[in-house]
């Protein structure tokens, strides 16, 4: 059986689904991954105010952020997005991005938007609790003054870490798809817990991704290379 697993939110899967069927595995899912909404105090309010654009990088990101905030209080803010389905959660709350990356990374993103927009500005960039702070670095070099709140917790629930471990040991993967190096990590570490010596093999969305894995002593191949 040709079978790769997919690690994601169920919800994110849709379009990994039908890419991989197409290239003829069946499809398991275990989230590797649960997203919960902070709750924010009335400086989240303040920040938005005091900056000219919303940076967005994850479709969660945006969702989560409209759910804490008044729509009154984002006239006249300009968003920038990672890609087209953090632009379909604005879109349909009536908000039009100002900014789109070309391809979705917050590597392009960052790059992208700083080559377009030189002015110094103040920038409302929320985030999870796992997110890294390298896109940070270059908006403030490039002179803009940031806000960087935590808006959500990104975590591995233990009951998805067991089903996990049985999906290893019963299923006979023959393939992982990884989506991120959190997912990577959460991956290695049960899959360490087994007695398993053969690693399936890693598709992964992306570049940071395979060097993450890469670094782990495996290898990786890109989903667009498939």
């Amino acid at each position: 059986m040709n079978n790769i697993l997919l690690t994601r939110l169920i919800e994110d899967n849709k379009e990994d689904r039908f890419y991989f069927q197409q290239k003829g595995f069946e499809t398991v899912e275990v989230p590797l991954i649960r997203l919960e909404k902070r709750e924010v105090g009335p400086s989240f309010e303040s920040m938005v105010k005091q900056s000219e654009w919303i940076f967005l990088t994850s479709q969660h990101a945006a969702v989560f952020f409209l759910q804490q905030i008044s729509k009154s209080t984002l006239q006249m803010k300009k968003f920038a997005v990672i890609g087209e389905k953090t632009a379909q959660v604005l879109l349909a709350s009536d908000i039009k991005p100002a900014f789109q990356a070309t391809s979705p990374t917050k590597k392009n993103l960052v790059e992208a938007w700083t080559a377009n927009y030189v002015v110094p500005t103040r920038i409302f960039y929320p985030k999870s609790n796992l997110a890294d702070n390298s896109g940070e670095k270059k908006l403030i070099v490039s002179g803009h003054q940031l806000f960087t709140p935590i808006l959500y917790d990104n975590y591995f629930p233990k009951e998805n870490q067991r089903l996990l471990q049985e999906c290893l040991l019963t299923t006979k993967l023959k393939a992982v798809y990884l989506a991120s190096p959190s997912l990577w990590q959460r991956f290695l570490s049960v899959f360490r817990t087994t007695e398993l010596k053969e690693m399936p093999k890693l598709y992964c969305l992306g570049e940071t991704t395979r060097q993450a894995i890469i670094e782990d002593g495996y290898e990786a191949t890109l989903r667009s290379d498939i």
